[in-house]
């Protein structure tokens, strides 16, 4: 994989794994509307910052400089270490609006949501990959 296609290729695990978590919660919402809307929530809880971090890790990219290779590495690090603890602050912050906020809420599908979005995403690009090989 090229690394000028690296963004593009992170979207679509992004937005793969949004769409399974959705047709999931969809799904378990039939049954019990209360453990769907939780699944949904908990996924979106690690998309949103995942998401908004990605934006910004390459928008900052591009800003810093249109040669990568030039771009200070010790500023680059500091950025990205950056952009982690902003994106651990935003999780946090929606799980605390989650857990204060929704009141009809399954705790224990919010939270497997959760864990699944980061199994999902650690999994989807074996996937995606053979898909948008160039080899």
């Amino acid at each position: 994989m090229a690394l000028n296609k690296a963004p593009l290729w992170l979207q679509k695990t992004l937005t793969y794994q949004c769409l399974i978590v959705a047709l999931i919660g969809v799904g378990l919402s039939i049954n019990n509307g209360i453990t769907g809307m939780s699944v949904i929530i908990g996924g979106a809880i690690y998309s949103l910052p995942a998401y908004w971090a990605l934006r910004r890790e390459f928008a900052r990219g591009n800003k810093l400089n249109s040669n990568p290779q030039i771009a200070d590495a010790k500023l680059t690090l500091a950025q990205m270490y950056g952009n982690e603890v902003l994106k651990i602050t935003l999780t946090v912050v929606l799980f605390s609006l989650a857990f204060r906020l929704v009141e009809p809420l399954n705790p224990l599908a919010l939270l497997l949501a959760f864990t699944g979005s980061h199994v999902l995403v650690a999994l989807l690009p074996v996937f995606i990959d053979k898909q948008t090989s160039t080899k």
